[in-house]
């Protein structure tokens, strides 16, 4: 049984019926790109009737335990490789390096595919199958193309992958593993994205690209990282949530889910949440230190060393919104200031992640810095890949081994 009751446009709030078969809202999309998001509502009161959180706390940590809240009808048909259920790492040596109480780290590297994006394909990839389709493809320069190639592996149907040309080859890599058809494209990722989906309307692909103007659903699998979180710390959210943004779908998927939960009254108090870019390729921190709308801001040829955060625009008011929601913040780090994060989560928690997701990280170093954050306050900083993804990266800075002979003597050498 699905409890999602429609679609509902985030900027004027019409409702829309699921049989409509639209993504945009017809009356603001008509503005320009990026106005008209849609985003799935459900009935809470007879979701309540059968979630409680000891409920929750009864079944086994996964994305579907949450499967009341997913916008899937019928069961059987889930694609799943146990993504989710995450470990959230209390950062003991990392709280006092940096001279706080409580900070925690949560570890999506260990999805399947090694990244946060396994929650949304298990979820989009099964929508597939009940709409019917049989082949799919997307736009993606990275994480989200390895997912897609993986669950489509799983479910048995053709994934076709658009990139663009700056696309890091270690992810090529992987996605081709899972046997998904790569196309690399001279041109933007909105070049690229248009490609796509003119090819979906002439070929009849399942169009599974992760943005949300073009798939509302996408978001739903991210959403339940607020819900993990909460459950994680006894409902009781963090003041912080921080989360590396490009598009910002995540940023509003995240924020989305506390407030469901906070609507379902299982937890009390919501967090505030914090959006990271980097330096070059952030519109999003622009328009919040400027105090622009999304529309604003946009960025030729940006440039990050955080290949999943190179973007040079923020299609649509959802992360912003969700800023204000939750009075929230919105900050800018360096590539300096990415590696050198980097590299202190490695060594501080064992925890090797790719530089877009350190910078949640630099992040909190910076607003701890400017007196945002304070050191008493409770903060949640969510990885998003594994840094086992871009070791092309890792191997500009790493610590070079010692070279010895096979003998005490050279050794002695060396570490006198």
């Amino acid at each position: 049984m699905s409890f999602i009751k429609g679609l509902r446009c985030i900027d004027c709030d019409t409702e829309y019926r699921l049989e409509d078969s639209i993504t945009v809202c017809s009356k603001c999309s008509s503005k320009g790109l990026g106005f008209g998001i849609l985003d799935p509502v459900y009935d809470y009161e007879e979701i309540g009737k059968i979630l409680s959180t000891d409920v929750l706390e009864s079944r086994i940590p996964s994305l579907w335990k949450y499967r009341e809240l997913m916008p899937i009808s019928d069961k059987a048909s889930l694609v799943t490789l146990g993504e989710g259920g995450t470990p959230l790492v209390r950062g003991t040596n990392l709280s006092r390096k940096l001279g706080m109480e409580e900070l925690y780290i949560k570890n999506e590297t260990l999805n399947p595919t090694f990244s946060f994006k396994d929650r949304v394909f298990s979820v989009i990839i099964t929508r597939a199958l009940e709409n019917g389709a049989d082949a799919v493809a997307a736009v993606s320069d990275g994480n989200a193309g390895c997912s897609a190639a993986a669950y489509s592996a799983t479910a048995g149907i053709k994934c076709r992958i658009f990139t663009p040309s700056f696309a890091v080859v270690s992810k090529l890599i992987q996605m081709s593993m899972y046997d998904a058809e790569i196309y690399s494209v001279r041109g933007t990722l909105i070049d690229t994205g248009m490609l796509v989906i003119e090819a979906c309307e002439k070929y009849g692909w399942y169009n599974i690209t992760t943005a949300k103007l073009l798939n509302p659903f996408q978001t739903e699998g991210h959403k339940t990282l607020a819900y993990e979180i909460s459950e994680q710390l006894n409902w009781e959210p963090p003041d912080w949530v921080i989360t590396p943004v490009a598009s910002g779908d995540s940023l509003g998927a995240i924020w989305k889910g506390f407030k469901e939960f906070h609507t379902m009254g299982f937890i009390k108090k919501l967090p505030r949440m914090v959006g990271v870019q980097g330096e070059g390729a952030a519109p999003l921190a622009i328009a919040f230190e400027e105090g622009k709308e999304f529309f604003e801001v946009e960025l030729p040829g940006p440039k990050t060393i955080a290949d999943a955060l190179c973007i040079g625009m923020v299609p649509g008011s959802w992360p912003s919104a969700s800023l204000r929601e939750s009075n929230g913040y919105a900050v800018a780090v360096s590539d300096t200031e990415i590696l050198d994060a980097q590299r202190l989560l490695a060594s501080s928690e064992g925890i090797f992640v790719e530089p877009s997701s350190a910078s949640t990280l630099a992040g909190l170093m910076k607003l701890l810095g400017q007196g945002v954050i304070a050191s008493d306050e409770t903060v949640v900083c969510i990885v998003t890949g594994s840094g086992l993804k871009v070791l092309d990266i890792a191997e500009r800075h790493y610590r070079k081994p010692v070279s010895i002979g096979a003998n005490l003597e050279d050794l002695e050498k060396v570490l006198q």
